[in-house]
């Protein structure tokens, strides 16, 4: 059997397995089996792009299967209730989640083109070839797979397999989040809703993860320390270029050479092996409550994944002329996708305002060591639009609040959870990069030529400038709503976010959830990116600057159980 009929056979196969869950889960949400949980969801989401008022092309017609296992298999001394257990364990759990998905428009092909970011049109569905629509359309992934396990004479517990570890307060960006890497091909971040999305998004590892619970440490109370170790299977964020993926990166791939140096893949594989001893990954944290407030003091090391919304390289020119030139000569790009370890220290905190009646959160981190392209560091062979790397630290933040507030003209019977947020990142020393002609180069930047300070083509490296400029500051404001009506069928949420900083770009979002019954929802909803000026914004938040000429309307049908 090929690979591609394997996989396609495996997701025909559990889709009905998953249509026999439908019919017999009409009476329950779950299926019971003695201390076995089995649960899932089917879905189908439909997105429509509107480029224009008026015009709906189809983007995305995505299927997609869950199913779970919770099962405790160990409790009360007894494995799968008939064994006795080592007197040493008090209970464990085994726990498994699988995804499937297809995705029709790569039959469909609908009509309609794709549009980069500076709105160049790059292709449509019907541009790629049939071979490569085979192998999009389809996914089967074991999303998580891992084992728990509390000792009875110590108060800890471990956590072994695949999983994903989040830390952090924050909602739609992320900031201590960053154990695990996203795949940026699924949507973007665009999914991001209050209660779902980032569990999607995140790229489960195998990984080990330990919970020791403290509980009294002087006036902290509910303390505990929670530590992982990813022994060698970190791998970077996925992102996909047009027409591929038209809802990832809004450009072609800016790399004309089928291959890197030292056997790199963009987004895919860094100059490591995927073993313990070079690519390990580890972090630890210290949670309590004292005072009133709920806080975390952490610490990570890991490669860079490179999707907190920051303007970081990610590709490393060869600065050997040697090297280069005998690269070029195999056809390979003189340079090398590039994800170095760094140090990321930060904490959260969150607490109950009594007056205001909200819950007042914050987060930060110091990031050692993130890499940037200096147009200063410049290849012997390349372009102008491939440099070299210098590291630098970040320091990001957010302030934010949790507020239920009645709003009776509203709604008479129940609150409006409002969230906002208030994300900053400073880069530390960006006025002192290695030369003072160019300076730090922003990852976009490749897209196009660099510019002269004074206007027109930059001739010459003396006085130019990037076009996607690395800045000392950038922010983001982001205000999000929810209630709900008819005693909970009816859940609307409203969210609006600001880029202040890049030309005041905006996206405003809603949607509504229906719950036709407990286990059945409708949603529709619609997202639009609003540009305040005609010419491309240079942004890597992934707001309306990267997404201009990307609204969308949504329509998406759950079934779960």
């Amino acid at each position: 059997m090929t690979k591609g009929r394997f996989r396609q056979g495996g997701l025909v196969l559990a889709c009905a397995f998953a249509l026999s869950l439908f019919g017999a889960t009409q009476a329950a949400a779950t299926i019971q089996l003695g201390d076995a949980l089995i649960f899932g969801d089917v879905s189908a989401q439909n997105l429509f792009r509107m480029r224009q008022v008026g015009n709906f092309n189809l983007v995305q017609q995505r299927n997609t299967l869950r199913l779970g296992l919770d099962y405790k298999w160990l409790e009360e001394g007894k494995f799968v209730d008939k064994y006795a257990a080592p007197g040493f364990i008090d209970k464990s759990s085994v726990y498994v989640l699988y995804r499937g998905t297809y995705d029709s428009v790569y039959d469909l092909k609908p009509g309609g083109n794709f549009y980069t970011f500076t709105g160049q049109r790059d292709g449509s569905f019907s541009d790629i070839s049939h071979d490569t629509r085979n192998a999009l359309k389809f996914s089967n992934t074991l999303r998580e797979a891992y084992i728990d396990v509390d000792f009875a004479d110590v108060p800890l517990s471990l956590r072994l397999g695949k999983q994903q570890i989040v830390w952090g307060e924050t909602d739609n960006f992320r900031l201590l989040d960053r154990v695990n890497a996203l795949d940026l091909t699924w949507h973007l971040q665009q999914e991001i809703e209050i209660g779902r999305g980032w569990d999607q998004l995140r790229i489960p590892y195998w990984m080990a993860k330990f919970l020791y619970r403290i509980d009294h440490v002087g006036p902290v109370s509910n303390a505990f320390i929670e530590g992982y170790w990813n022994p060698g299977d970190w791998v970077p964020n996925k992102r996909g270029f047009l027409p591929y993926y038209p809802w990832s990166l809004p450009l072609n791939n800016p790399i004309p050479f089928p291959n890197l140096e030292n056997g790199t893949t963009l987004f895919r594989q860094g100059n490591y092996s995927r073993n313990p001893a070079d690519n390990s990954q580890a972090g630890i944290r210290f949670s309590g409550f004292a005072g009133g407030v709920n806080f975390t003091l952490a610490y990570l090391y890991g490669r860079w994944n490179g999707d907190d919304g920051s303007n970081s390289a990610f590709i490393r020119a060869d600065l050997n002329p040697v090297t280069a030139n005998a690269a070029l000569a195999a056809n390979t790009l003189p340079a090398e996708y590039s994800v170095p370890y760094t140090h990321t220290v930060g904490g959260s905190a969150n607490y109950f305002e009594e007056h205001t009646e909200a819950v007042l959160k914050s987060e930060m981190v110091y990031i050692f060591g993130v890499p940037f392209n200096s147009g200063d560091i410049r290849s012997p062979v390349l372009p102008a639009q491939i440099f070299g790397i210098v590291k630098k630290d970040m320091w990001q933040g957010m302030v934010g609040f949790d507020r239920p507030t009645w709003i009776r003209w509203l709604n008479p019977n129940a609150t409006w959870l409002i969230l906002g947020q208030f994300f900053w990142h400073y880069l530390i020393d960006n006025e002192r990069s290695v030369g003072e002609q160019v300076g730090l180069v922003g990852n976009l930047s490749p897209t196009q030529p660099l510019k002269a300070r004074g206007g027109g083509p930059c001739v010459t490296f003396t006085n130019c400038k990037a076009v996607d400029t690395v800045r000392d500051w950038e922010m983001l404001a982001t205000l999000a709503a929810t209630s709900f009506y008819m005693s909970g069928t009816l859940v609307p949420q409203i969210t609006y976010v600001l880029d202040p900083v890049n030309a005041f770009n905006m996206e405003v979002a809603w949607s509504l959830d229906y719950y036709v019954t407990p286990d059945f929802i409708a949603n529709i909803g619609q997202k639009y990116f609003i540009n305040t000026t005609e010419d491309p914004v240079y942004e890597t938040w992934g707001v309306a600057g990267v997404n201009r000429g990307r609204s969308e309307t949504q329509l998406r049908f759950t079934y779960q159980f």
